[in-house]
This record gives C-alpha cells, structure tokens and sequence, in this order.
C-alpha cells in the first residue's frame, strides 16, 4: 500500500472521525492496483457517531461529492454492522470518536476483525494525537487532520479508492521524533476508558479485574505520565504529550 504524506488547509468543527473505505476485490487491494471503470460501482458512505447532529453535518458533505453515494447514519454498534452487512459493494463509513455504545479503539478493533479489507482513515484535531496514535496502531492506511476535511475530503477518498493510504507530513513527523511508547496495551486501554468518563468500579467491571488491580494500573500510568490525578493524565494522554 503506498503511503503519501499532505499538507493540511482548512477547517471545519467536527470532532474526531474516520473515514473507512471497505474494497471488495481482494487482488486489487493485495497488488494495489486502481480500479477500472468498469468495475468503479460508487461507494455508499456510511455516516457514524454517537451524536446524530454529527451524522447530519458530515452527511450534508458527503452529499456533495459526486464520486461516492450518501448511505445511512449509524449511532451505534449495532446500526454500522446492519448498514455494513446491507451493503456487499464498495462502502465507505465516516465514523466518529464515540458511537453511543463503543469508543474508537472498539469500533476500530471491530472493523479490522470482521470487516479485514476495510480501509481506514481517522481525522482529528492536532490536540487529539493520542486518538491518531491509537489508531495508526490499530491498523488505520491514513490520517486527516480536521483543518481538512471541507476541501481535501473529496480527494482523500479519491486517492483511497485508488489504493492510497494517507498520512499528514506533520504526523509522519510527530511519530518518527516520538520514543517508544512508554504505555502498556492494558494502560491504553484504561486510559482510554478514563476519557469515556468511567469510574474504577465501572472500569473494573468492564475489563473484568479487580478495583485494586485497576488502582494498581492508575498509579503507573500516574508515575509514566508524570501527573498525580485523573485529570492530569486524561489531559496528556488525549494531546499525545508523553
């Protein structure tokens, strides 16, 4: 898959989202070969996010772009797998931060294990690079920083159905200056759960451990970060500054 690097210009007040392209001829995406106009069916875009208003808002883009087809809006799980499981051509889902029921690690997670020849793009703001770092983790072909989803949308999906991935130089740049990551896949996670807001009784009971076990973690975290309460260590892990 070829990797191009773009600079970012405009902007637009959305939160965090993906876009996710799932191709459907599995030679074209092993050997990275473009479709052919015979075979170009235009891709339903699924819209995705826990807040309807989102939905509605990136709809109304989408709508514009003549190469894709608007699909439904999902707010949660249990809609994206039905709109997804409706729909066996090319789709493309634009999924944001939160659905009601999953954050994106889960979506993502989700995605790569049921949906294998998806191809995903996460868009978010420069403060949210702990969102991009998860998610280039977790299998993600490119990055679009929110300045540019009103113009350069269009061409990104462009470049993607044409079997391009997409990262922004300013994020090859972050990630190549960055050491190791400090934090434990089990850390992520519940620093993950602490943005969603739960507490250590819910994070207990969601990860299946004890609350000590969970306080145990929390003190690491704590001590890796360099902060000494929750909101310390939500605030730097969301910025990506650690």
């Amino acid at each position: 898959m070829r990797l191009h690097a773009e600079f970012l210009f405009d902007f637009i007040g959305f939160r965090c989202l993906c876009v996710v392209i799932l191709k459907f001829d599995r030679r074209r995406i092993v050997n990275n070969e473009p479709m052919t106009e015979t075979d170009k069916t235009p891709p339903d875009v699924i819209v995705a996010d826990r807040q309807l208003i989102v939905c509605q808002g990136l709809g109304s883009l989408v709508a514009q772009i003549p190469e894709v087809r608007l699909g439904p809006f999902a707010t949660d799980m249990a809609s994206l797998r039905k709109a997804l499981s409706e729909r066996p051509g090319p789709v493309i889902v634009v999924l944001g931060v939160r659905l009601a029921d999953a954050d994106l690690a889960r979506a993502l997670d989700m995605l790569r294990r049921d949906y294998a020849r998806a191809m995903v793009v996460v868009v978010a703001e420069e403060s949210e690079f702990a969102f991009i770092r998860s998610a280039i983790k977790a299998g993600a072909h490119g990055i679009c920083m929110m300045d540019q989803i009103l113009t350069n949308l269009p061409r990104i999906l462009g470049h993607l159905i044409e079997g391009h991935s997409i990262l922004p130089i300013e994020v090859l740049k972050r990630l190549s200056g960055e050491q190791t990551d400090a934090l434990t896949r089990r850390e992520h996670e519940i620093l993950g759960l602490l943005v969603d807001g739960l507490t250590n009784f819910q994070i207990s009971a969601r990860l299946g451990l004890s609350e000590n076990t969970i306080k145990y973690y929390l003190k690491a975290i704590y001590q890796k970060l360099d902060v000494n309460s929750r909101g310390g260590a939500i605030a730097k892990y969301v910025a990506g500054t650690y």
